[in-house]
């Protein structure tokens, strides 16, 4: 009743002698569309059933007849049960259309429509349906079509394009795994399938497709892609596990590639006009199915190569050339998809929201062996690169406006073509020059490594050799990704426990490390315990409460490295004394803010101290515990001492700039002299020397008191040899090396033996390939200033504290208003540490500073330095709050709190 109500068409009542199936067929004519196409289905059959009297031409048009009303009635989405009906009827008639089109093939012309029309009217859309049509030969007629034979004339572009997208369409009848397994045999054969796979590029070329293609047009193609990628992938799946027959092979290079090559400019071009636009799901669905195959193409290659070669039949031989030439391309073709701005690394999301995407990220993702298996196959089978330069560095061009996510997936990926890429400049990169084309590839990897390191191992070696090609924080971080390696190789040993009085830091140290055992070395890990200063009743001496997570041990490091800098063991030379002197006040107010130290001569370490050799190990061992656990020491050691601790080479003429970051004042005196300054202004050589207090002979004066130690020649009677115009530059060299290189060589030796006791000489060389003596410095020391800015950007809140809330503003007023001093002494209070890391807050560790609310108002804020936390008593004032901060800080210094 529906149907008439909608089309108007009355039900005739069966007229006497007529059948009710007779009478629909008539009603069907001009009435309801399931009743049109089973009339015209019916005349069909009747016209085949008549055996041999029926004709070519009646029957074709009997089938014109059945595709039109197709066309005019489809079966829709969600069809009655009257279309279901309808629909087996005409898949059951297909099968007997298709065998009549196998005897009379001028049919094929016929059955080619009345198939595509059945396909695109909705007739045949399940797996079901089309292995059936499969089964019957329903791609014949599409074939011959594709071959130009059994067809009348030449058939036009738009119906070998249809041809094509039929065949595509029934290729997706694969939905078990025996399909496999040898189902459908004919289906899939080499000759049929290249037939089609040669003609698929009208589906998605650019020049097929209009050059004002609107985005709602291109996501509508997008599913024919992915169609298309299937029939490929399904193709190879089918041969690839067929066991019954020769082993199968087929030039990917050729047959393949090609195709997909032409399919990815055509998304590279369209999705960069209209990706933003479209369903993240169409997008994702492409790239997942693009990379599914090109894993399957991968394996499929390597496999040729694991095979070597072989003959393939048909008087063919696979050759090592044919089959690098094979790989290249492949790998070319991984560049490439690549280089698509299509979203990899998002999570599941809304499928019809524009720009992100829709699949996870695994499933979209290339493995980063395909890349390395078929590069390494390609350099074994010829030393020629496989990927061209200009590829390479498009493809990083690419990336840098990428989120950091697609960076690093896209790098890994790409690391196995970096170290060739980067070789091809190796010229001007020993020269410390980035050239153009590498720049990109800088930006890149810099983003990646500074969040994420673990990619250091596989570029690393090659990029060591080029330290220009990194920034300071991607040098820090591969470091420290290499030393927590190292620390979990210790991290299930007992750890050695150091239990030391607060006010003599380094008291038992030496025994507690083993030190007097040349061979012995720091292989576990280091725990710290202070004593509390005060005994229990039975008198044993008390330690402080806490475990050491890490607070414990920076508040060690940084007491010990100020007991060494305080001690005549080391000098400031820029401040010309013998030792860095206390002074009162805060607990960080010392000269040593800003000061560059180096150690004092051996013959003064010789006069002050007995075990000096040994405390220039310990001071190693300290350093080695800071860069291990990636801490900083407020100690700025000179550029010259470092140098030599991590081996870097240092030239003569290094020497003079290195004693300006060491010494400025006597720097400027030494260009006075070599540069002859003095003499516009009437003095002499002996006048200079004089008035800058320097010897006139070739000696040198290593300490400000000459009853204990006396002047060291610099030269072989050097007491005897006068400084004259002539010598003056020798003279200059000669006080230079003795300054910074040869007068500290024992003292340097002393120190490397405790730093390799700590971290292996590997690690140590990796850190003089990679850096330079001020980065060393850098992310040794840390920075000296305090920006409260940086420190309250990065800075999280807890217990109910936000950044809004009152006593947090006061608190934050209260630290802008301190001095440089006052703010290293707060920050020892709450991490352990009075350095600020190289790179800022966002770099503390082992986690951010947090201000903890607590919900009393009379009591001071405590400490929990393992855990950079400050905990803030709800203050009913600003003042009240700075009071009671900085008595915490004042009297209790950096034992108050809780560690």
């Amino acid at each position: 009743p529906m149907w008439n109500v909608l089309f108007g068409a009355a039900k005739r009542p069966a007229s006497e002698g007529e059948d009710e199936n007779e009478a629909r067929v008539k009603r069907g004519r001009n009435g309801a569309p399931a009743d049109a196409v089973g009339a015209c289905c019916l005349d069909a059959l009747k016209i085949l059933d008549a055996g041999e009297s029926w004709t070519a031409p009646a029957f074709a048009s009997a089938l014109e007849a059945v595709a039109n009303t197709l066309r005019e009635h489809p079966c829709g989405r969600r069809p009655s049960e009257e279309m279901w009906r309808l629909k087996r009827r005409l898949l059951a008639v297909l099968p007997k259309v298709l065998n009549a089109a196998e005897t009379d093939h001028s049919l094929n012309e016929a059955c080619f429509r009345l198939v595509d029309e059945a396909v695109h009217s909705g007739f045949v859309t399940t797996a079901t349906d089309k292995r059936l049509l499969v089964k019957a030969g329903a791609w014949k007629p599409a074939l011959a079509i594709m071959n130009g034979s059994r067809w009348r004339g030449s058939a036009s572009a738009a119906t070998r394009k249809a041809a094509v997208r039929l065949y595509v369409h029934l290729a997706e009848h694969v939905s078990c795994y025996d399909d496999f397994c040898g189902m459908h045999r004919e289906f899939w054969d080499r000759s049929v399938f290249l037939t089609f796979l040669k003609q698929m590029h009208m589906l998605w070329t650019v020049d097929e497709l209009p050059q004002d293609m609107e985005a709602d047009e291109w996501e509508m193609c997008l599913p024919d892609l992915e169609a298309v990628l299937k029939t490929i992938g399904c193709f190879m799946m089918f041969w690839m596990n067929d066991k019954s027959g020769p082993p199968f092979d087929i030039d990917v290079g050729k047959e393949i590639i090609p195709q997909l090559e032409r399919m990815v400019q055509a998304v590279a071009i369209l999705d960069g006009r209209h990706g933003k636009e479209i369903s993240a799901k169409a997008r994702a669905d492409f790239l997942e199915e693009i990379v599914r195959l090109s894993g399957l193409l991968s394996q499929f290659v390597m496999n040729k190569f694991e095979e070597g070669p072989v003959e393939v039949g048909s008087g063919r031989r696979r050759t090592k050339e044919l089959m690098r030439a094979e790989a290249a391309r492949l790998l070319n073709l991984l560049v490439r998809v690549l280089m698509l701005r299509i979203p990899t690394c998002v999570q599941k999301s809304d499928a019809a929201a524009p720009g992100s995407g829709a699949m996870p990220a695994d499933e979209r993702q290339l493995d980063s062996e395909w890349v390395e298996g078929l590069h390494d196959h390609c350099q074994d089978a010829s030393e020629e690169e496989p990927v061209e330069t200009p590829l390479v560095a498009e493809l990083f061009h690419l990336m840098v406006d990428m989120p950091a996510e697609e960076q690093k997936y896209r790098l890994e990926c790409a690391a196995p073509l970096v170290p060739s890429f980067i070789a091809t400049f190796s010229e001007q990169l020993r020269q410390n020059f980035v050239p153009p084309q590498l720049k990109d590839l800088k930006v890149v990897m810099n983003a990646v490594l500074q969040d994420d390191s673990s990619l250091a191992s596989d570029l690393l070696e090659e990029v060591s050799f080029y330290p220009c090609l990194l920034d300071f924080t991607s040098k820090r971080a591969i470091i420290h990704t290499i030393c927590e390696h190292q620390k979990l190789q210790s991290s299930s040993s007992e750890p050695i426990r150091l239990v030391v009085p607060r006010d003599n830091v380094l008291d038992g140290v030496c025994s507690s490390l083993n030190l007097q055992d040349v061979a012995a070395r720091i292989e576990v890990p280091v725990e710290i315990e202070f004593r509390s200063g005060y005994s229990d009743h039975a008198g044993q001496e008390l330690v402080d409460e806490g475990e050491d997570q890490g607070g414990l041990r920076r508040q060690w490091l940084d007491r010990a490295s100020r007991h060494f800098i305080a001690s005549d063991l080391f000098i400031s030379p820029s401040h010309d004394a013998a030792h860095l002197a206390s002074q009162p006040g805060l607990p960080t107010q010392r000269l040593a803010r800003g000061n560059i130290f180096v150690p004092s001569p051996e013959a003064i370490c010789k006069c002050v101290q007995e075990n000096w050799e040994e405390q220039f190990e310990l001071f190693g061992c300290i350093l080695g515990i800071a860069i291990l656990y990636k801490e900083t020491i407020p100690v700025h050691f000179g550029h010259n001492f470092l140098r030599s601790v991590f081996g870097l080479k240092t030239d003569a003429q290094d020497l003079l700039p290195l004693l300006e970051t060491v010494d400025a004042t006597l720097h400027k005196k030494l260009l006075y002299i070599l540069d002859g300054t003095y003499k516009t202004l009437g003095d002499s050589l002996s006048d200079a020397l004089e008035q800058g207090n320097l010897p006139p002979t070739f000696v040198i004066s290593e300490s400000h008191c000459p009853e204990l130690v006396k002047n060291t020649p610099l030269k072989e009677g050097g007491e005897k040899t006068p400084v004259t115009e002539e010598n003056k530059a020798e003279f200059v060299n000669l006080l230079l090396d003795r300054i910074l290189i040869s007068g500290l060589a024992h003292q340097v030796k002393c120190f490397r033996r405790g730093l390799l006791r700590v971290v292996p000489e590997p690690i140590v060389q990796r850190i003089a390939e990679l850096m330079s003596a001020k980065e060393i410095e850098l992310m040794v020391c840390g920075i000296e200033e305090v920006d409260v800015d940086d420190w309250e950007k990065h800075t999280q809140y807890e217990n109910g504290f936000t950044h809004d809330h009152q006593v947090v503003r006061w608190f934050w007023d209260v630290v802008r208003a301190m001095s440089q001093q006052a703010r290293a002494a707060l920050l020892s209070f709450c991490t352990g540490s009075s350095q600020v890391p190289s790179g800022g807050f966002r770099f503390l560790q082992p986690e951010l500073f947090t201000i903890q609310r607590v919900a009393v108002t009379d009591r001071f804020p405590e400490a929990h330095t393992c855990a950079n936390t400050i905990d803030l008593p709800l203050y009913s004032s600003r003042e009240e709050l700075e009071q009671k901060l900085k008595f915490a800080i004042q009297e209790a210094g950096d034992a108050f709190g809780r560690r």
